[in-house]
């Protein structure tokens, strides 16, 4: 084997390992176990990651690589590092292709983005803590970069009368004390100066009992003449998620965690479903009635992208989910690389469709630690479009 070769298998079975060990940590915080046993099992991946390349090389690796040819390839070494670079090779084709259809064009109509810096507009960096201020300060992080994204999206059979509605889609805020309570308040003006008909908001809102505070102050002043609504995602279960439920509640939103809500916007009937699934399960089953002539508009809030299939079986003509993030940090050509979700990138954000049911994915707005990389937080306004009115 060449050098050239060489070289270039090894970079491919060094990208695989990459694309291995993440894809197995993406589907196993998809997975609604113990969270002790998935971070236990996710620093067993961490170290597999870091160990497994070291074993390989091992101290006498100037003595064998390149000349080695890759450990010689019918050993453990070898096979492993051969399979590797075949995952390698195809993520290089497979990846690029996700990307290109994240954003479905037939559904997804227009989408102007307007770039807000936090930081100079309210005059300081407001973060709070150590780490937080650490990562705050480092290159390209836009953790403090607010997007408003305007998506007009063609929903097939949206009712004429709610043609022209926006939502205003909000997601994985992570009050968690680290970003001040200062973004939040920012982030509800600006939210309001674009005038949504209605808010949907969903979930993983706030996990520390200290920032329960600030839902009055924030979410409480949300204005939507059609409400706000919103459902809980698996970080509100790390505090009591049924105090959670009913401070927001007092501040005025409208809660979808347990029975669908039927309401009646610009003269079509609406039903608006919640879906916190699968960390946190209804008490009784939903059961919706038949649609009547597809008069009837249907949305459903899910916290995450990977309860799509329930989504097109309550047969939802809009789904909204959040819990991915857009994988926080996005690399050039390749996107998004960490992304809990059992399908792993494949829904980390944007806008797809399956049959009837528009699914939008948010990059949400926060995250257990507040560092992203080509992947600043989004506050969505959703402009809704029938089928055949795309101009």
């Amino acid at each position: 084997m060449t050098d050239a070769c060489f070289w270039l298998a090894a970079a491919l079975a060094a990208l695989g390992h990459g694309f291995l060990w993440s894809g197995l940590v993406n589907r196993l915080h998809g997975w609604a176990g113990p969270r002790r046993v998935i971070k236990s099992v996710t620093l067993l991946c961490v170290v597999a990651f870091v160990a497994i390349p070291l074993a390989i090389i091992g101290p006498g690796w100037p003595h064998y690589w390149p000349a080695a040819s890759l450990l010689a390839l019918a050993s453990p070494a070898g096979v492993y590092l051969t399979f590797c670079a075949a995952i390698g090779a195809a993520s290089l084709v497979v990846k690029p292709w996700v990307e290109h259809q994240r954003h479905d064009r037939s559904v997804l109509t227009s989408w102007p983005a307007n770039f807000h810096d936090v930081a100079a507009e309210v005059g300081r960096k407001p973060l709070t803590g150590a780490m937080a201020k650490f990562l705050g300060n480092l290159p390209g992080n836009e953790a403090l970069i607010l997007s408003i994204d305007r998506k007009r999206l063609v929903v097939p059979r949206l009712p004429a009368q709610l043609a022209g509605l926006t939502i205003a889609h909000l997601s994985d805020l992570h009050m968690t004390g680290g970003v001040d309570l200062e973004f939040y308040e920012y982030l509800v003006r600006r939210v309001n100066e674009c005038g949504p008909d209605a808010v949907a908001i969903t979930g993983d809102i706030v996990e520390e009992e200290a920032c329960w505070s600030w839902l009055q102050r924030t979410l409480g002043r949300l204005q939507a003449p059609l409400g706000a609504y919103f459902i809980l995602g698996n970080h509100d279960t790390l505090i009591d998620a049924d105090r959670t439920r009913a401070l927001l509640c007092e501040a005025g939103l409208i809660c979808l965690s347990e029975q669908p809500v039927q309401a009646t916007w610009q003269g079509a009937a609406v039903t608006l479903i919640g879906n916190e699934m699968p960390w946190m399960r209804p008490s009784r089953p939903i059961k919706l009635p038949a649609r009547t002539l597809g008069r009837e508009f249907r949305l459903a809030l899910c916290h995450t992208p990977d309860q799509l299939a329930n989504c097109v079986q309550a047969d939802a003509d809009l789904a909204l989910a959040g819990h991915t993030h857009g994988g926080q940090v996005q690399l050039p050509i390749l996107g998004s690389i960490m992304s809990p979700s059992l399908h792993g990138t494949r829904y980390a954000c944007g806008v797809f469709r399956r049959g009837q049911t528009v699914l939008h994915v948010s990059r949400g707005l926060g995250g257990e630690t507040p560092l992203r990389w080509r992947c600043p937080p989004e506050a969505a306004l959703l402009e809704l479009a029938p089928a055949g009115r795309q101009a």
